[in-house]
């Protein structure tokens, strides 16, 4: 498998982009998903951190080339603010809408379908529609990053199984708030965070933005996003935490329900 991970596309490709992001953050604040919003706010930061600062400025594993680069349409740094408040904000805020045991599942389908439909529709009028076709190359060197994120997701899945095996045996804030999470559970992060990665990089491939390797789809959709749904995870636990902690035995259930219905149905779809 190549250690170069890269896309061409069209500047177009940012303006459908803009207006996709735009549609989504309509929508959340329509549907008063507030927290969801600051929680794609929050990956905003992360990863204008990560790719800005890490990858582009310090390790020089980012680049970005091609025409529009070459002719000053677009500075790497404002490409970089771009690309990190899209991606950030619609991967970021989606999460935590599946996390949310207070949304139906019927919505989080249709948010999940917006999602993965929204990246590819994008991606196919970029290629298709005229609109700006001066080029993008952007790239990253993985190198040594697979290992590194094996590392990051495997540390980050032990720490939730302890805190929940912990909660077992423990009472009292913040033990509870995981004692109400079936061991299963887990399996529906895990899902969730393959999902996340798989709608952009498969867009991308359909769209012809990205050469396809199947190998780089299977290992970036496992990996790239469960580095970080632990703690997403747990932060979103720590700022609802009155979700998680029943008051009665007839809430214990409710919780069950809702989360063995949930996975039933994504599990049937």
């Amino acid at each position: 498998m190549s250690n170069d991970v890269g896309r061409i596309f069209g500047i177009d490709f940012i303006y459908f982009d803009l207006m996709l992001v735009t549609i989504w953050i309509a929508l959340l604040f329509v549907r008063r998903r507030y927290k969801e919003f600051f929680f794609g706010l929050f990956g905003y930061g992360v990863v204008q951190f990560v790719d800005a600062v890490i990858w582009f400025t310090i390790k020089g594993t980012r680049t970005i080339g091609g025409e529009a680069i070459d002719t000053g349409v677009i500075g790497p740094h404002v490409f970089l603010t771009y690309f990190s408040f899209t991606y950030g904000m619609i991967m970021f805020s989606f999460a935590p809408l599946m996390f949310n045991k207070k949304i139906h599942y019927v919505e989080k389908l249709l948010w999940a379908g917006l999602m993965y439909c929204g990246w590819l529709a994008i991606g196919m009028m970029s290629e298709w529609i005229n609109w700006n076709d001066i080029t993008l190359d952007i790239s990253r060197d993985m190198g040594n990053a697979r290992t590194k994120q094996i590392i990051m997701a495997s540390v980050g899945y032990t720490v939730l199984l302890i805190w929940k095996i912990l909660s077992e045996f423990l009472d009292g804030f913040p033990w509870n708030i995981m004692k109400n999470i079936p061991y299963w559970y887990f399996g529906i992060l895990i899902v969730t965070g393959i999902f996340i990665h798989f709608s952009m990089e498969s867009t991308l491939m359909i769209a012809g933005i990205r050469p396809i390797d199947w190998e780089v789809l299977a290992v970036n959709s496992l990996l790239e996003f469960n580095t970080g749904i632990p703690i997403l995870f747990g932060l979103w636990t720590a700022f609802n935490w009155k979700d998680y902690i029943p008051t009665s035995s007839a809430e214990t259930e409710e919780t069950e329900t809702v989360l063995t219905q949930t996975t039933e149905k994504i599990s049937a779809d």
